[in-house]
């Protein structure tokens, strides 16, 4: 996901994102665990995704409160 895409979205949307992909992350950290997964580079990539969106939903909670 691009930064520019997740900043579009609202504060909700991004909650509901953050669980969808927090999810997707434990299950292919499951699978990297018992040997399933082909690529790792999907476990790197949801974590840098995580990061994204919790950065972001932090950044508009601390604007809104600021005006």
């Amino acid at each position: 996901m691009l930064a520019k895409e997740i900043r579009e979205k609202s504060v909700k949307e991004l909650v509901k994102l953050l669980d969808e992909i927090s999810l997707e992350y434990f299950k292919l950290k499951m699978q990297l665990t018992t040997g399933q997964l082909p690529a790792h580079r999907q476990v790197r990539k949801s974590r840098k995704d995580i990061a994204l969106i919790k950065t972001i939903i932090n950044e508009k909670r601390l604007s809104d409160g600021s005006e």
